[in-house]
């Protein structure tokens, strides 16, 4: 009877597999308030309140950066994954995000309009992403996009350049962000 109950026991206990690791918990860096990442709502149904004639709505969503001001990190745009983008500002200019945020995830929280954006406004952002003088020349109309004034981010913890410390001053005297 030892003699089956021994090989029996060692294949079962070969057979079950082992406890389940924990998830690695995500840390993250907060830029302006502090913005509960595990409670957001989903970008589509507040783009779908926006289209329904709704003038703005304040929650916490998700999305990719597509790009940053390269010159402060005091904007960035998010994609929408509709073909569409977000502009976002900070709430009374109180804080950036790092430069090199673009492709991340970034949970935001704050006000999301549909607004107009100037032509002043668009040429200054295609200065700070870097664009040539005859791109920006080329600028001569005001687009309707999505806005948002964002009063938190939340970006996924990981090593950023030190020289982002050292932000070039940026003049805001002829425009509004």
């Amino acid at each position: 009877m030892k003699r089956i109950l021994i090989p029996a026991v060692a294949l079962l206990a070969a057979c079950t597999s082992p406890e389940a690791q924990p998830e690695a918990q995500i840390s993250y860096d907060y830029f302006g308030d502090t913005v509960q990442v595990g409670d957001t709502t989903q970008l589509s149904a507040l783009l779908a309140q926006l289209q329904g004639g709704t003038d703005s709505v304040y929650a916490t969503f998700s999305a990719p950066i597509s790009s940053v001001c390269q010159v402060k990190g005091c904007w960035m745009q998010l994609d929408l994954g509709n073909g569409e983008e977000a502009l976002v500002r900070f709430k009374d200019y109180g804080f950036f995000v790092p430069m090199d945020a673009a492709s991340e995830i970034a949970f935001v929280e704050g006000g999301l309009t549909v607004d107009t954006l100037s032509v002043e406004w668009l040429r200054h952002q295609a200065e700070d992403a870097g664009a040539s003088d005859s791109a920006i020349a080329a600028i001569t109309e005001p687009r309707v996009s999505y806005s948002v004034l964002a009063t938190g981010v939340a970006l996924a913890k990981k090593e950023r350049a030190a020289a982002e410390a050292e932000v070039e001053e940026h003049d805001h005297s002829s425009h509004e962000h």
